[in-house]
């Protein structure tokens, strides 16, 4: 009988032990939580931070359209009351870069610079590797 309640008292106190190392992992834990910011890691992985922030930057939209919005009205009636007529910009038609065409050395590079522009320096010269484009 002596020998059970030697075994009880051994577990007893093997309750209490474990107990204070379940509060002490809990608290710690507890430290981590707040320390390693995990609120915002778990918001990033499940895409509420995501859908935050895209609903901030559309209420801000909205915030900005209602301030511009009168804005550009009055400035348009300011501009059909003067008479003037908007005119579209005529752009120039593009050329297309041929692949084949002559290749640019860093000497031609600087004299085209120096003609155009005035005194410049190219102070670095790039090429990549298995295209024929020279930066």
């Amino acid at each position: 009988m002596e020998q059970i309640q030697q075994q009880i008292n051994l577990f007893h106190t093997l309750f209490y032990v474990c107990l204070g190392i379940c509060i002490f992992c809990l608290i710690l834990s507890i430290i981590f939580f707040f320390k390693f910011d995990i609120i915002n890691i778990f918001n990033a992985r499940t895409g509420r931070s995501v859908k935050k922030t895209v609903q901030q930057v559309e209420e801000m939209n909205a915030r900005i359209e209602d301030i511009i919005q009168p804005f550009l009205i009055s400035h348009r009636a300011l501009l059909s009351s003067e008479g003037a007529a908007t005119e579209e910009l005529d752009v120039g038609t593009t050329e297309v870069l041929s692949k084949t065409g002559d290749m640019v050395t860093k000497e031609m590079a600087q004299q085209e610079v120096d003609e155009s522009h005035g005194m410049f320096r190219i102070e670095k010269s790039e090429m990549y590797i298995h295209t024929d484009e020279v930066v």
